[in-house]
C-alpha cells in the first residue's frame, strides 16, 4: 500500500481501518418489500442495524445476512456499500435498454432491477459457467422480472444491438476488499495490474461499441491502482465525456498525475472511495456520456 500513500487521504487513518473488519451490509430489495417493512421486522427479530446515510435502501447489521430468512425469502440481498455505488451513477429511465457486462452474482444487476421497479430491459452477461448459476439464483430469489442472461466473454457480444446504458463492473486486483482478504493489504502483483489492465481496456472499447450514441457508461473496479482505473479512462476521452455524478458523500477525486505523469484535469470526475471514508471496501467509479 505504501505507492499509495500521497494519493490516499488521511493515510494513516485509512491503515487503521483496513485492520478492522468490514461491516456487515444488506441492500433492501424493493422489488418484493419496502424499507419500513425491513425495519419492522429487524426489530420485532431484535436484529440490530443502522441505516448508510449515503443511501437508506442499505444497513449495516449486526448478523451474517445469510442466516436472515429475509435473505432466502429474497427481501434483502447482502452487498457492501461500496458495491451498491456504481448503479446509482446512472440517469435511469423506465424502458433503459441495459447491459451488465460482468453482472456475476449479480448485486449490481438486481439493484438496477429494483432502480427500475422490475421495468425496462437488462441483460445480464457472464463468461463463467459456474458464476451464471449464481446470478440466475440471485436473479430469481429477487424476483427481478426485467433481466435476461447471457453466457459470453463480454469482448465477444454481438454488436447487432445498442443499449442506453453499459455497465462494466470489471474484474480487477481487488486491492478495495484489503479489509477481508489480509494478503491484499501488501498490495497487488504489479504483473497481474499491467496484465488486468489490457483486459479492462478491451472491455471499456467493446462498451463503447455496444453503447448508443448519447448513452451512458459507467466503468467501475474494486481497486486503488491507476493503472487500472485512470490510466485506462484517459485512452477513452476522445469517444466519451467524462460526467461528475455529484455523490452526495464522502469521497476523493480521480487523480490527475501519477508518478510524475500529468493526466487530464478531466479525471478529477471520476470518483474513488476508499474504506475510512464510507467505512466499507474501497472502489472506482468513471462514467461516460458517450460522443
Amino acid at each position: 500500500m505504501d505507492r499509495y500513500s500521497e494519493i490516499i487521504p488521511d493515510y494513516d487513518v485509512f491503515m487503521e481501518v483496513v485492520e478492522t473488519h468490514q461491516p456487515f451490509d444488506i441492500r433492501v430489495n424493493t422489488n418484493k418489500t419496502s424499507i419500513k417493512e425491513i425495519k419492522k421486522s429487524f426489530k420485532e427479530q431484535g436484529i440490530g442495524f443502522q441505516q448508510r446515510k449515503w443511501n437508506e435502501k442499505f444497513f449495516k447489521v449486526d448478523e451474517r445476512p445469510g442466516k436472515l430468512f429475509q435473505h432466502w425469502m429474497g427481501m434483502i440481498y447482502s452487498q457492501e456499500s461500496t458495491s451498491g455505488i456504481p448503479p446509482t451513477a446512472f440517469n435511469l429511465k423506465s424502458n433503459d435498454k441495459i447491459i451488465d457486462m460482468c453482472a456475476a452474482p449479480g448485486s449490481k444487476t438486481t439493484q438496477i432491477s429494483a432502480l427500475m421497479n422490475n421495468k425496462g430491459d437488462i441483460l445480464a452477461n457472464d463468461r463463467y459457467s459456474n458464476r451464471i448459476k449464481s446470478l440466475l439464483a440471485n436473479i430469481y430469489r429477487l424476483g427481478c422480472l426485467n433481466v435476461k442472461v447471457i453466457e459470453r466473454d463480454a469482448r465477444e457480444i454481438t454488436e447487432r444491438k445498442k443499449f442506453d446504458k453499459v455497465l462494466i463492473d470489471s474484474p480487477c486486483s481487488a486491492e478495495g476488499n484489503l479489509r477481508e482478504k489480509e494478503y491484499l493489504r501488501e498490495g497487488a502483483d504489479p504483473e497481474d495490474i499491467r496484465n488486468i489492465s489490457l483486459l479492462q481496456e478491451q472491455l471499456l472499447d467493446k462498451a463503447f461499441r455496444l453503447c448508443k450514441k448519447g448513452g451512458e457508461i459507467v466503468y467501475s473496479t474494486c481497486t486503488f491502482a491507476p493503472e487500472e482505473n485512470e490510466l485506462n479512462v484517459q485512452k477513452f476521452l476522445e469517444r466519451g465525456e467524462l460526467v461528475d455524478p455529484k455523490f452526495c458523500f464522502e469521497h476523493s477525486k480521480g487523480l490527475i498525475e501519477w508518478n510524475g505523469q500529468k493526466l487530464s484535469e478531466e479525471l478529477k470526475k471520476c470518483v474513488r472511495v476508499y474504506p475510512h471514508q464510507l467505512d466499507s471496501g474501497g472502489i472506482f467509479i468513471a462514467k461516460f456520456k458517450k460522443m
